[in-house]
């Protein structure tokens, strides 16, 4: 059933009514306490029908067995110090519980906006011009893409999981709580979540233009999610890629699984020069999943259906980045989708083609970021976008996941995935029609200039 953070919380408000009505009144009538907890525990009985095993309910339960027990020895006898450090410690553990309810509500992911029914399906491609890390091809393991594509389906069913290969949620989750440094339990919403696409839904006939899709650094394709549903529900084809060893956690073509490992030394030149190189060589993986698509051997139905005339770039921070270079060094790419990452191409480079950057608003001042994306408003038809009171992590579903906290997100945080798709749908616009990016539309998403 459906988690509801409020019942936590009433839980949580419930034992601690609980224990201070057994401190309170402990030389009294019984009766004040036992109306209290009855409730409490009344509350927590119905957080597990509705909400099953989650931990939340879990730590609920532990402390409603230790308050029972206080109040108990509250009644029992005097006060003694150890009783009041325990319900203090209880009292302090429950804030904490309804506080994580409250900060990491469930995630739900918004129903598309568009006309057509979408369907997701996932595959691991191999780049055997390149080893395992991206570099030249040699003895050895070659390149592995894992990616996911959202398509326009002809009918819908049965949502799939947010995640739906099951078998890899664990080490997913625990590969993002290990960048966020959250414990995995954290990310226990994004496990149990339900999309809305439908997993391996028959394709509508026709051809459509293509979003090839880079997350940010250390993230996943899977945060893309809402993002490319809503496309997809436009009639836009999404294939959204990850990067082994970059990625949080990324598949391989043998089965095993590739974590992470970007790692900031604190150098900033240093740190500089690795993105450098990691952009580089997801740029790479966009032009393989192109090849491919070229080809037609990508081994998806939905992607007979893509016109390789009609292909854009995008991605998220590193993966913006990766974009913007991977359509420096392709001219298959007809536009980019830059969203609040840093340009990492040479500076001067002139793509001359459509190219939109998406910014953050509530992020603060990047001399360095700014100049490197005037440097491309210089040049044809370029335009930045400021989002106010979106965070840098409110474009893609962390926002969703992360709702009630602005301060990382932006306040306007859960609507980043749904501005982000308004804004690459004006640049499939301009591609689709050959025509100038529609400032007006844009105006309507942003600050545009």
């Amino acid at each position: 059933m459906e988690y509801m953070p409020w019942l936590d919380i009433a839980v949580a408000v419930g034992l601690i009514a609980t224990l201070l009505t057994a401190l309170t009144t402990r030389k009294r009538s019984l009766t004040p306490v036992s109306v209290v907890g009855g409730a409490a525990f009344i509350l927590l009985g119905v957080a597990w029908w509705v909400e099953g095993d989650r931990w939340q309910v879990i730590a609920l339960t532990v402390c409603g067995a230790l308050v029972a027990g206080l109040a108990v020895w509250a009644r029992s006898g005097r006060l003694t110090v150890l009783s009041r450090a325990a319900s203090v410690v209880v009292v302090a553990a429950l804030v904490i519980v309804a506080g994580a309810a409250w900060g990491l509500p469930p995630l739900r992911v918004p129903v598309p906006s568009g006309p057509q029914a979408v369907g997701v399906g996932s595959t691991v491609w191999i780049d055997d011009t390149r080893d395992a890390r991206g570099g030249d091809g040699g003895e050895g393991e070659s390149r592995s893409i894992p990616a996911t594509v959202w398509y326009p389906a002809s009918a819908s069913g049965e949502a799939a999981a947010y995640l739906p290969d099951r078998g890899r949620v664990d080490e997913l989750t625990g590969g993002l709580a290990a960048q966020y440094g959250m414990p995995a339990l954290m990310f226990d919403g994004v496990a149990r979540a339900r999309a809305n696409a439908t997993e391996d839904a028959p394709p509508t006939d026709g051809r459509f233009p293509v979003v090839v899709a880079s997350p940010g650094s250390g993230s996943t394709r899977w945060l893309m999610t809402s993002w490319a549903e809503e496309l997809a529900s436009h009639g836009i084809i999404v294939v959204a890629l990850d990067h082994p060893y970059d990625s949080a956690s990324a598949e391989l073509a043998d089965g095993s699984t590739a974590d992470s490992e970007l790692v900031a030394t604190g150098d900033d030149e240093c740190d500089q020069a690795a993105a450098d190189a990691a952009a580089a060589i997801r740029a790479q993986d966009i032009s393989a999943v192109i090849d491919r698509i070229d080809r037609g051997d990508a081994g998806l139905p939905a992607l007979d259906h893509a016109d390789p005339s009609l292909i854009i770039a995008a991605g998220h921070s590193l993966g913006g980045a990766a974009a913007v270079e991977a359509a420096r060094m392709d001219d298959r790419i007809r536009g980019v989708i830059d969203i609040d990452g840093m340009p990492r191409s040479p500076a001067g480079t002139d793509l001359g083609r459509p190219v939109v950057f998406l910014v953050a608003g509530d992020s603060d001042p990047n001399p360095e970021y700014e100049t490197a994306v005037n440097g491309f408003l210089a040049h044809g038809d370029a335009e930045r976008v400021t989002l106010d009171g979106v965070a840098h992590l409110g474009f893609v579903d962390a926002g969703l996941i992360l709702a009630p906290l602005p301060t990382i997100t932006g306040i306007r945080g859960p609507e980043g995935p749904r501005l982000s798709a308004q804004a690459t749908l004006a640049l499939v616009d301009a591609v689709t029609s050959d025509a100038p990016l529609d400032q007006k539309a844009l105006s309507g998403i942003g600050v545009v200039g």
